[in-house]
């Protein structure tokens, strides 16, 4: 964030502030243990909320964890350069170091983040994205692309609610040109909140389809959640996929996907090649990038609709395309004694499990394997989705369907009644020495569940077990 005096980060969190249609109460504060300092001249430089990621001249923010609170870590904040610690009253007791005591400390970043995003200092661009799926890769492709070009920066891991908005905001460097930011929600307003928070320039939406139904209670709700990002006043440019060109939106839109605005089309005579269509800018071009898939694809046509949009050129665009990568867990290929392993198991909803499976089915060659989890926040339609998906499974020609979880049996159930081929997977040892005698060189392995689920131990450990058999056998220690 811009560099801010400890009295004027006081006044702004006593003062009201308003965002678009909405506003913010001022909050009552109380300082302790600076009565030594220059509060004018003693400048803050960010906030961070895990005392590894802190600064010097950083607000280190004290929360409740799941298993410390974070005012244990203040001292280790303090000795890596933080100058104030802000927490709840009565968390610190018989501390000397800087304090600041607000009675609600989330309520307090989300003021700082407002009061940051509207300051006439602040000159930066932002770029807020959500969506039923591709939120994370979008963002994380959106900032390989414009780092060469502007000072970018973007979220940690999935930061994409009212804490995690507030904290990519609030540690962003003072330099920054173009700031990317990720919205969640599975509650009605919340994206409409985390918008006045982030005050986006360009917002986009990469897709709407069944998640969070459990709060959102249908697709509709679903749709009109996503959507309502484009209502913030600072928007000049919405984003949005080319199924939804009927809707009636106030902010001029470049629609993506096939026939629209911006699409990205796969060029069949060489993996790995796609031309890019910008038909409002003019631009027609080649690119080369380590993508596949449908929902790549997607991802890559909004991070390009913005991109451009900020102004990043066709030519550096070009140079950065082939270096791109996926953020952790989605997508991420492995490869194991000619057995290839992929890890695409952050998460899991209706629309990116169909899309992944789809694209597993699509494999030549290959025998085909999907290791699927349960799909979480399905509310009461969760058995008919689960169902469906192994009914896919089917259909698509998917060889083998593994089954995890609390969804185990409707993925089953629904694979069965297509003619597929399906288990449930034991847990534990039972399960890898189950797969490890099934698997065979040149199958391919999707491991797909929602993040509760956690499949990425199951697929890592399947990994690693896979790999000392080979250097088991490699040095002799094989049968003979």
């Amino acid at each position: 964030m811009i560099p801010v005096s400890l009295s004027k980060l006081v006044a702004r969190l006593r003062t009201p502030v308003v965002s678009g249609k909405r506003s913010f109460p001022g909050l009552e504060v109380e300082l302790k243990n600076c009565d030594t300092l220059d509060q004018d001249s003693m400048l803050l430089t960010g906030v961070a909320i895990d005392s590894r990621h802190v600064q010097d001249g950083f607000v280190f923010a004290a929360f409740q964890g799941d298993h410390c609170h974070g005012i244990d870590h203040a001292d280790s904040a303090i000795q890596e350069g933080a100058r104030l610690v802000i927490c709840e009253p009565g968390a610190a007791k018989e501390q000397r170091f800087p304090m600041l005591e607000v009675t609600d400390l989330s309520q307090a970043l989300q003021h700082l983040a407002i009061a940051t995003q509207s300051s006439e200092e602040n000159q930066l661009q932002t770029v807020a994205v959500t969506g039923s799926v591709g939120k994370t890769t979008t963002c994380h492709l959106g900032s390989r692309f414009c780092s060469d070009s502007f000072s970018t920066h973007s979220p940690r891991n999935s930061f994409n609610n009212f804490l995690g908005v507030p904290v990519t905001i609030l540690e962003a460097p003072a330099e920054t040109e173009v700031l990317w930011l990720e919205m969640g929600t599975n509650q009605p307003g919340e994206i409409s909140g985390l918008s006045a928070i982030g005050r986006p320039d360009i917002a986009v939406v990469t897709a709407v389809g069944a998640t969070h139904l459990e709060g959102l209670g249908s697709i509709e709700g679903v749709f009109r959640e996503k959507l309502s990002i484009f209502e913030q006043d600072d928007v000049r440019l919405a984003i949005a996929p080319v199924e939804y060109r009927d809707s009636n939106f106030s902010k001029p839109c470049w629609w993506t996907g096939p026939g629209g605005d911006v699409e990205v089309m796969v060029d069949p005579s060489k993996a790995g090649r796609f031309r890019v269509e910008h038909r409002p800018l003019g631009h027609s071009f080649e690119i080369e990038a380590p993508l596949a898939g449908t929902g790549a694809l997607r991802c890559l046509e909004s991070a390009l609709a913005a991109t451009l949009e900020l102004g990043v050129s066709v030519d550096k665009i070009c140079q950065i395309s082939p270096h791109l990568d996926f953020p952790g867990l989605r997508q991420e290929k492995h490869s194991v004694g000619g057995i290839e392993l992929i890890f695409d198991c952050y998460n899991a909803s209706p629309p990116s499990v169909n899309a992944a499976v789809r694209d597993l089915a699509a494999s030549t060659g290959k025998r085909t394997v999907a290791i699927l989890g349960t799909m979480e926040e399905l509310g009461g339609t969760e058995a008919d989705y689960h169902f469906e998906i192994g009914k896919l499974c089917a259909e698509a020609g998917i060889d083998m369907l593994w089954c995890c979880g609390r969804g185990a049996e409707w993925l089953k159930n629904g694979s069965r009644s297509a003619g597929g081929e399906a288990e449930t997977l034991p847990s534990g040892e039972v399960g890898l020495r189950e797969l490890e005698s099934f698997l065979k060189v040149g199958d391919r392995v999707l491991f797909k569940a929602s993040r509760k689920e956690a499949l990425e131990k199951l697929a890592s450990q399947l990994k690693a077990n896979l790999q000392k058999k080979i250097s088991s056998a490699s040095s002799g220690g094989g049968s003979r």
